[in-house]
């Protein structure tokens, strides 16, 4: 059976809606507005959810709540993505419920269709719905440098970086906080509903603007904006920041489809605080830059004339004048870092190490390179790997133990880059190696007002 994988709406009222359990609902569905108790409208993924639920994508765990929290297991997610495509998704007698997703999902090089109970990771998922887009003819090209912003990109499997970075590009994902992915946390409920709606908005020729970067004028004749019928509001899940944070924040409406043909402006009250500007990935919402401390007001101007305003407070200091810095400085924080670096030896049995002072300036140029590129990769801003730093400072890499691990902060917080590396298997593995006696840390400001660090770990200098 030929499968239609094009950019039209897949997303029917007369589709099955997907419960979370192991059978199919059947029941007519209503608007998760009305209904759910556990989706209120204060609900960061309230109308996505209702979205969903409104195109006959979802259905409630009850008659009376949705269980954003809940997890989606592999096989469902098949077949919601199966009847996306148009596909019977009926499974006839004696077969599994999911078995015409499983099949469907196979033969179109989705999923391989193993473990359809396990429940489905965020970097699955943009997996499975980067295939689909692939096979639906759409541009599917991304800058995994994209995913340089979160750090825990270390944790994403090699299949799933390309997939993460498309989705987003495409705002589709927009990581689990300011500078978290979590490739392998469980994708909820309410995740995926936002997921899926940002993609059909993306992709769907149906609702896609002339003007997909949103950047638009004041309406001509704002006066229009007394015919409409609907509301409007920015969200975003945490409206606390720290300086040096991009969030993207979402423009919604209720109901859902009265954004279909619109375009908006952005404007911050206090760009000293917040500044704003059109997210590139969609015409529905916009990336907002936290600058330095105080609070600041977000509004959002369709082109109807109708605002929507967020509040956003900033914690933090200044990056008005960030660059790199000096090897003295933040002398404190680094020995704080070396410090709990072998409390977390000592608690897992190896040696404590010894502060190297040419480890110190090594680690200390490592992290100004990754403060440049604004990345925090093993390779150096002329293309080489970071071992060719051991000859610059007289070392032969080849007569020596060596490793490096690198990392990224908002904040200057020593036990919080110690545990997001302790936290991490294979940082942990560098940090604890027994065969390793010597270290050194470097800690430098980019322009982008992030924090690089730094720390390398040899068994002679």
């Amino acid at each position: 059976m030929m499968h239609k994988f094009t950019s039209t709406r897949r997303f029917q009222a007369s589709a099955l809606a997907l419960a979370l359990a192991a059978t199919v609902c059947f029941s007519s569905l209503v608007s998760a507005d009305n209904r759910f108790t556990d989706v209120p409208e204060a609900h960061w993924a309230h109308d996505a959810i209702e979205y969903v639920v409104d195109e006959g994508l979802f259905a409630g765990t009850s008659e009376t709540t949705f269980n954003p929290e809940g997890t989606m297991t592999r096989a469902m997610l098949w077949v919601v993505l199966a009847r996306m495509d148009d596909a019977n998704t009926n499974a006839s007698s004696g077969e599994a419920w999911y078995q015409p997703g499983l099949d469907w999902a196979v033969e179109n090089g989705i999923s391989d269709g193993t473990n359809p109970n396990n429940n489905i990771t965020r970097e699955q998922f943009a997996a499975m719905l980067y295939r689909y887009a692939e096979n639906a003819g759409e541009d599917i090209t991304a800058d995994t440098a994209e995913l340089n912003k979160f750090i825990d990109t270390i944790n994403i499997s090699s299949y799933a970086l390309q997939p993460l970075a498309w989705a987003v590009e495409n705002g589709i994902v927009s990581g689990t906080s300011s500078d978290t992915i979590s490739p392998a946390g469980n994708a909820t409920r309410a995740q995926v509903a936002t997921m899926l709606m940002r993609y059909d908005k993306a992709f769907n020729d149906d609702t896609q603007s002339d003007n997909p970067g949103g950047e638009t004028t004041q309406p001509e004749n704002p006066s229009a904006s007394d015919d409409v019928d609907y509301t409007m509001k920015i969200a975003l899940m945490n409206h606390n920041l720290s300086v040096g944070d991009k969030v993207v924040a979402d423009v919604n409406t209720i109901p859902s489809t009265a954004k279909e043909n619109l375009t908006y402006t952005f404007k911050s009250s206090d760009t000293s605080v917040v500044t704003v500007k059109a997210y590139s990935g969609n015409n529905f919402s916009c990336e907002i830059s936290a600058v330095g401390p105080g609070t600041a007001i977000i509004t959002a101007t369709d082109s109807n004339g109708i605002e929507a305003t967020l509040t956003v407070t900033v914690a933090g200091t200044s990056t008005s004048n960030p660059g790199t810095s000096d090897s003295d400085d933040y002398a404190d924080v680094k020995d704080e870092i070396i410090e709990l670096t072998n409390e977390v030896r000592a608690e897992n049995g190896v040696g404590a190490l010894t502060k190297s002072d040419l480890l110190m300036e090594i680690a200390q140029q490592r992290a100004e390179e990754s403060a440049e590129s604004e990345s925090i990769e093993h390779f150096r801003p002329d293309g080489s790997y970071y071992s060719t730093i051991f000859e610059e400072y007289g070392l032969d890499r080849f007569e020596m133990q060596y490793v490096e691990i690198l990392g990224w902060s908002t904040i200057l917080d020593s036990d919080y880059i110690v545990d997001l590396w302790e936290n991490s298997p294979g940082h942990f593995a560098s940090m604890t190696g027994a065969n390793k006696t010597l270290v050194g840390v470097g800690i430098s400001v980019g322009e982008d007002g992030r924090y690089y660090f730094c720390q390398v770990f040899t068994d002679k200098d």
